[in-house]
């Protein structure tokens, strides 16, 4: 029988079902499978045959063992892990594997700290046994009958362990090492230390003069991070929680050396190496002087352990744009969307491929400084606003205008505001049909309160009487204003000798 990963019944539905899980056919009906397909999936198939597994390279040298399950157990643990999630009350101290949290948000705990101590933890995943497992699921919050815990337990372990590889296994970690968190967080309330936990990276920040020796210290006067010894408690303290420390990655770090947690520098603010922006800008360099295949072929060749494994006349650019893509997200989403780097770089690939993904193009649009914002009432667009845009255009003065600028599919409003706020001047097209108008009201109200504020400045242009337009607008009463004649360069011109 084919599995569905979209359950049949509501979530309301399901949820009590799997409150009350107590025997294996409760499971197969919360599941949707029949018992017997269900029991022939995790009993009958072989071991060998229910994962696949294979072997990545880890950023900081070795390999990590990866098992991906067969689709069918694949799909039963899609089934299940929402559920699981549902359970799981997140930690203060936990930052891996649950919403609105990310090594940033890890990192940040740990910023402009006198010391920085990172503990790795051994087999993360390989220690969470399926006894543990089975425990959990008879335990609170779960509570399930032990017909229904061993079946649970089974579809979420492979070997009598949590694989790395099952969508399950993140937050199964995270509640397995629930215990280990409540006595790491009492540990470091105790010496007064900040700790976080993301995955299997612990992390202990301390402000004071002298590091607690109870947790680490350095093997010598040299204030080697590579020569750091763990504290008896907190290894005792971790063992007692039933996982094992790394002891090949202990580091103390202290202010004025780089002090790294997850990967991110936090001497004074979460941040990326140095080296990894510099990697970034030569591959957009190499893309832009020697053109995407060319830039591909030439990354391959020097870096060859890389993911990419196809014949070389296969080659198109799309695993190099994928890879630079994808450091620059994660740039993004390190150094933030409105960082100068991250603009200037967005803006680059943007011109490189029209079909940059979506953040990279909001990037570009969010960055994007316009000289002036076309503020018209759609009456006023052919025969005003789009002759002084086309006249803008020519004379290199960067105008907005909504037409122009805004692509199918955008939030209109979004992309208005952002262009109000990156704007030098507003001109304010009035017109006897503009001033009856709610859009066009509301643009310009927005604009004279940053007039009046000194962030831009409002520059009126009278289309039609000025005397029936201007009564109706007191607050544009004391500027001066231009006549529309049918002259786009001469309001340009004007424009240009203001930016000047």
């Amino acid at each position: 029988m084919p599995l569905s990963v979209k359950l049949k019944s509501n979530e309301e539905e399901s949820l009590e079902k799997f409150n009350k899980l107590q025997t294996g056919q409760d499971v197969a009906d919360l599941l949707e499978i029949p018992y017997g397909q269900l029991l022939y999936i995790l009993y009958k198939i072989p071991e060998q045959n229910r994962y696949s597994s294979f072997e990545i390279p880890k950023k900081n040298g070795g390999e990590r063992s990866i098992s991906k399950p067969m689709t069918s157990i694949a799909i039963l643990q899609q089934k299940i892990m929402p559920f699981l999630h549902s359970k799981y009350r997140v930690k203060s101290a936990v930052h891996g594997f649950v919403c609105e949290k990310s090594i940033v948000s890890n990192a940040l705990q740990h910023k402009r700290q006198r010391y920085v101590l990172n503990v790795d933890l051994k087999d993360f995943y390989g220690s969470i046994n399926f006894g543990r497992v089975r425990g959990l699921f008879l335990s609170h919050p779960f509570k399930f009958g032990e017909t229904a815990a061993s079946i649970l337990a089974h579809l979420c372990c492979f070997k009598n362990k949590l694989p790395q590889g099952a969508c399950t296994s993140p937050v199964i970690s995270n509640f397995i090492a629930a215990d280990l968190d409540k006595r790491l967080t009492s540990l470091a309330q105790k010496y007064h230390c900040k700790y976080t936990r993301y995955a299997d990276d612990i992390t202990f920040s301390y402000s004071k003069k002298n590091f607690p020796r109870t947790l680490a210290y350095f093997k010598s006067q040299s204030f080697i991070p590579s020569e750091t010894s763990i504290g008896n408690v907190l290894e005792d303290t971790i063992t007692a929680a039933g996982f094992t420390v790394n002891y090949k990655k202990v580091r103390l770090q202290i202010r004025n050396m780089r002090q790294e947690v997850t990967g991110l520098t936090v001497n004074e603010f979460p941040n990326v190496r140095r080296k990894f922006i510099l990697q970034l800008r030569a591959m957009i360099h190499a893309w832009d002087e020697h053109g995407v295949v060319a830039a591909e072929k030439e990354h391959l060749e020097r870096y060859s352990d890389k993911a990419y494994k196809g014949p070389e006349e296969d080659l198109d650019g799309s695993y190099y744009k994928s890879v630079v893509y994808g450091k620059l997200s994660f740039l993004k989403m390190v150094r933030g969307s409105e960082d100068a780097i991250v603009s200037k770089l967005a803006a680059k690939v943007g011109q490189l491929d029209s079909e940059a993904p979506g953040y990279i193009q909001e990037i570009m649009m969010n960055s994007e400084l316009f000289d002036v914002f076309i503020g018209h009432a759609s009456e006023d667009k052919k025969d005003v606003a789009e002759p002084i845009f086309q006249a803008g255009m020519d004379a290199g003065v960067k105008c907005f205008l909504d037409q122009e600028n805004i692509k199918w599919g955008d939030s209109i409003t979004q992309k208005i505001n952002q262009a109000l706020s990156k704007s030098r001047f507003f001109l304010a097209i009035v017109s006897e049909s503009s001033i009856n108008k709610a859009w066009p009201s509301r643009e310009l109200n927005s604009a004279i309160a940053r007039d009046i504020s000194g962030e831009q400045k409002v520059l009126p242009l009278i289309v039609g009487d000025p005397t029936k337009v201007l009564i109706e607008l007191p607050l544009l009463k004391d500027k001066l204003y231009l006549i529309w004649n049918n002259n786009p360069e001469e309001i340009v011109s004007k424009i240009n000798e203001l930016k000047n």
